[in-house]
Parts: structure tokens; sequence; C-alpha cells
């Protein structure tokens, strides 16, 4: 796919590095490796197509969530429930749109059915929480607390406005990372497409004080 033909995505020209960086963190991951399993056979590509899939992830966040970046190294992307529910479905839609043209056939069958099958395992209670739907630091600057600062700021936002949060992760060692930060309701499920089990973990809505 030519640069002229890939789906536009602003946050790919502002924060170039930082969805590099998602790219490298995320190359292993099960569903990612899925999504982009058209693009297997080069990882040059593969790795610029992840780049592009997080920036238009990036995008979506910013319009219907909340984004934090730590150029050049990495960002934490949340969809909340904030924004009106047509603006979340038109995001939803023009996100789906672009990922059609750049994942490839296969990648975005996967796509489809992987996060369908996904969505069916999120508890009803859950609907209305703040989601966590990428989290990721480039390898070297890994062991610096830099993944907890690019949380904090939004847990801080949706302790004040009383909400809960939930995140799906396929790394079993995040999993204790998490439960520092106050994600200790967990629900291991296995993903169908992949075969991969994976974590839905949930942090409960804070009783502030008075």
């Amino acid at each position: 796919m030519s640069a002229t033909t890939q789906p536009n995505s602003p946050s790919l020209h502002a924060h170039p590095h930082a969805c590099a960086a998602l790219a490298e963190a995320l190359f292993n991951d099960p569903f990612y490796q899925a999504v982009t399993i058209d693009h297997a056979a080069n990882t040059v590509r593969r790795l610029q197509v992840l780049a592009h899939y997080c920036a238009l992830a990036m995008d979506e966040a910013r319009a219907v969530g909340d984004v934090q970046v730590a150029d050049p190294h990495g960002a934490a992307l949340w969809i909340t429930p904030h924004a009106p529910a047509a603006d979340k479905a038109q995001y939803s839609a023009q996100r789906t749109r672009s990922l059609r043209q750049l994942l490839g056939p296969l990648g975005f069958d996967h796509y489809q059915r992987i996060c369908a099958a996904m969505e069916a395992q999120v508890p009803a209670d859950l609907h209305s929480a703040w989601y966590l739907s990428i989290l990721g630091v480039h390898t070297a600057a890994r062991g610096h607390g830099l993944a907890q600062r690019l949380l904090a700021p939004t847990l801080a936002k949706a302790d004040q406005a009383g909400a809960s949060c939930f995140l799906e992760t396929f790394n079993p060692l995040s999993v204790p990372f998490y439960s520092r930060l106050g994600f200790t309701r967990s629900v291991e499920c296995v993903e169908p497409i992949t075969g991969s089990t994976y974590w839905l973990l949930v942090r409960g809505a804070a009783v502030l004080g008075r």
C-alpha cells in the first residue's frame, strides 16, 4: 500500500515517534499479530501498519476519550463515556473504514471477529466504564515508571468522576502491575481466533471523602 492510499491520521503526523513506540511495544501481542497477519512476512511493513493502527486509535481517543502521550516513548489511550453516542458511533465507523483499508482482508476479518468475541465477554456493569484501549512503552524506556505516569492523570480523572475502569491484556506479566494500580477484579478469558488467554481487569470506582 503506497503512502498516497493510506488512510489519513492526524496523530500519525503529530506524534510519529510515540506511535512507533506503541507499535514496537505491541509487536508480539497475540491480538496485534493476528490483525497484521497480512503483513507478517515483512517486519518493517508490519511495524508501519501497527504504528498507523495506533495513530487511528489515538485519533479516536482524542475525540471520545482521553490521551496521554510521552513522546517519543509511548502513550496511553482511553475511551470514556463522556462523548455523545452519535459521536462515538461516527468515530468508530470512521476508524473501521480506515482499518479495512490498512490491515488487509485477513487481518481486518481477524480484527472484527476478535473484537466481537472480546466485547461479548465484557460484563454489563462495565458498559459505562472508562476503557483503557492501548498502553505501550518502548522497550528501551521501560523500568523507569513511565507506564504508571502515563496512566495516573486519567485514573485521577476517573476517580473524580466516580467511574470504574477496565482493560484487557494478553500479557500475564502485566497483571501484577495493573493490580498495584487498583485493577483488582480479574476475569480470565480465552480469545477463540488466536486461542490465546487474556485477562479482563477492572478497577472499581473510587469512594472519595467529602
